[in-house]
């Protein structure tokens, strides 16, 4: 866009990187090494699970999405070296992504690990005299929200319609008590009620109401969509309990039909496939085939009335 306007400098350099969910919270706080940037010096732990991250390698193609086994095997020594014992945890899943790592630059030839993570906002008017046109890259998904805020302040300045922004107040959808996340404390609160409280998602303490509550505010037959709000399926065993039983309320709930309750099952268990086979050894191999006997031997997935077209595919 910005070559269209006559403006150079404006280099985005794709740099694709693996993290990995292990099955347990084997840290409270995040463990760091202390060294220049590297592959596989982090680990943060997430509700029930911890991430080791993250690798770092130039690609030419923003949709590079491959994951090399050698990576793996590497990120779960590193992961040993910064907490002994990480090898003998399960590795629930591994996902990779392209970051849109900006120079401000015509050099060649820069190493993506030492380019910033930080996003930028190019005012053009101030940078290259085009005015009307700001440009926003960089960052990742956990500061979109403050891109988003920087974006529309420059924007609004040029439109001479400059107002406080509210990003910063405004709670996200699901954390509007600003509740902190203690495991402790809310398996105690949830057992007081397991009597009248159905459990769906026993890793995640998903509650029945919670996730009718989703459904509902949402308006959304998506069980990718509702696993990414309420968590349902990221714990140990990645959705091999808990989906058929939320597919199941989908299903009585707002006349949805068996197919397309069914065809939600089928969509999501194709997408947590995804990251799951490079790690499929040991331990996590074992759950893959408890969750494969579930859901074809009793459950017999291939042959939904949703569609027996979509099971064939995968």
């Amino acid at each position: 866009m910005a070559e269209l306007a006559g403006i150079e400098g404006v280099r985005v350099l794709p740099g694709r990187g693996i993290m990995i969910a292990m099955s347990h919270r084997m840290v409270n706080t995040c463990v760091n090494r202390c060294q220049m940037p590297t592959d596989g010096d982090i680990i943060v732990p997430i509700r029930t699970v911890c991430v080791i991250g993250t690798t770092d390698q130039h690609t030419d193609d923003p949709d590079d999405h491959h994951v090399p086994p050698p990576e793996v095997d590497q990120m779960l020594d590193d992961g040993e070296k910064l907490v002994p014992g990480f090898r003998e945890a399960r590795a629930l899943r591994v996902w990779t992504g392209v970051r849109p790592l900006f120079e401000d630059a015509k050099a060649s030839g820069t190493e993506t690990r030492d380019v910033t993570r930080a996003h930028a906002l190019l005012d053009h008017a101030e940078r290259d005299g085009v005015k009307g046109f700001v440009t926003i890259t960089g960052g990742k998904l956990t500061t979109c929200r403050l891109m988003a805020e920087d974006t529309m302040t420059a924007v609004s300045r040029h439109l001479g319609d400059e107002r406080p922004c509210t990003t910063r107040t405004e709670p996200l959808p699901g954390s509007e008590d600003g509740a902190t996340y203690m495991l402790g404390e809310r398996l105690e609160r949830k057992e007081k009620r397991l009597a009248d409280d159905q459990v769906i998602c026993e890793c995640e303490l998903v509650p029945r109401w919670k996730l009718e509550e989703a459904i509902h505010r949402r308006a959304t037959t998506n069980l990718d969509d509702i696993r990414r709000l309420l968590r349902l399926a990221m714990g140990p065993c990645q959705g091999g309990f808990c989906i058929y039983r939320a597919a199941g309320i989908l299903h009585g709930l707002d006349g949805l039909s068996a197919e397309q309750a069914d065809a939600s099952l089928l969509s999501f268990l194709r997408e947590r496939w995804k990251g799951t086979w490079p790690i499929l050894y040991g331990d996590q191999l074992r759950q893959a085939r408890l969750d494969d006997w579930i859901y074809h031997g009793v459950l017999d997935v291939e042959h939904l009335p949703a569609g027996q077209t979509e099971a064939a595919s995968t």
